[in-house]
């Protein structure tokens, strides 16, 4: 098995995945190399300060799509180079081995490698205790609390990194004051006046009649709130009626919820 990735293509992109210019250090391409790897980790702390500062979109798309098009014309060139150099290089079985678990190590330890970024923030799974939220879901619906909705887990920063401001009606998992996992509907954003009556969500003194348009019929009251500046306002329910309303510190926030199946 590993005498067939010695010479291949496809085992030299694979290491150019693992590590962007590692396919072209294993063909002993090693300035290119390693300047392919410059660029692409330069990127990648681009990506990571563009999380804190604004940018206008297409400045985004611009600092992002030239250092993308860059690496997938590493590809085109690696599969070039191997077809030039095929006949004149040879390669140990323990030299593959040795780049390969250099290129999974990376990917798995190295917090700016995309799967190491991925384990970090993969869903949270589980099954839904009762019938407490339909008709949007129902007791054994399988569902996923997605981080990345609102937040990222940096390395660099102790708590995740709030991106994007939940909707209203969004289906969220929260933490309560007592750290327990709650799913609850956002009806109140920061710096709001809300209150509920009859069913009739009141915004800022205002009705607010999106709620119909979100397909989700909400029954019970709620007294008139304010809202906190770093805080949503979520209502858990019960057999579709409001049980609690609870201030939710936005740093208490787990994601977005939505149905796997």
């Amino acid at each position: 098995m590993v005498s067939k990735f010695r010479k291949s293509v496809f085992g030299a992109i694979l290491l150019n995945l693992f590590i962007p210019g590692l396919g072209h250090v294993y063909w002993k391409e090693y300035i290119f190399g390693i300047f392919i790897f410059l660029i692409m980790l330069l990127a990648s702390i681009l990506f990571f300060v563009s999380i804190f500062i604004s940018m206008p979109f297409w400045g985004r798309v611009v600092l992002f799509a030239l250092p993308f098009l860059f690496y997938l014309f590493t590809f085109f060139d690696l599969a070039r180079i191997i077809k030039l150099k095929r006949k004149f290089l040879s390669f140990t079985k323990k030299s593959v081995i040795t780049f390969f678990l250099v290129g999974l190590f990376f990917q798995i330890l190295v917090p700016i490698a995309p799967l190491n970024f991925a384990i970090k923030n993969f869903p949270h799974l589980f099954i839904m205790p009762d019938n407490s939220m339909p008709p949007i879901y129902n007791k054994g619906d399988i569902l996923q609390t997605s981080r990345l909705s609102y937040l990222l887990n940096i390395f660099f920063v102790k708590k995740p990194v709030l991106y994007s401001l939940p909707k209203r009606y969004d289906i969220v998992s929260f933490n309560d004051s007592s750290q327990r996992r709650q799913i609850g509907i956002v009806i109140g954003l920061p710096g709001e006046k809300i209150e509920l009556i009859d069913g009739l969500l009141m915004v800022n003194g205002l009705p607010d009649y999106n709620l119909v348009s979100s397909n989700y019929n909400l029954r019970g009251n709620c007294p008139l709130t304010e809202v906190g500046e770093y805080s949503i306002i979520v209502a858990t329910l019960k057999l579709g009626v409001i049980n609690n309303v609870y201030q939710v510190s936005l740093a208490n926030l787990n994601g977005q919820v939505k149905k796997v199946f």
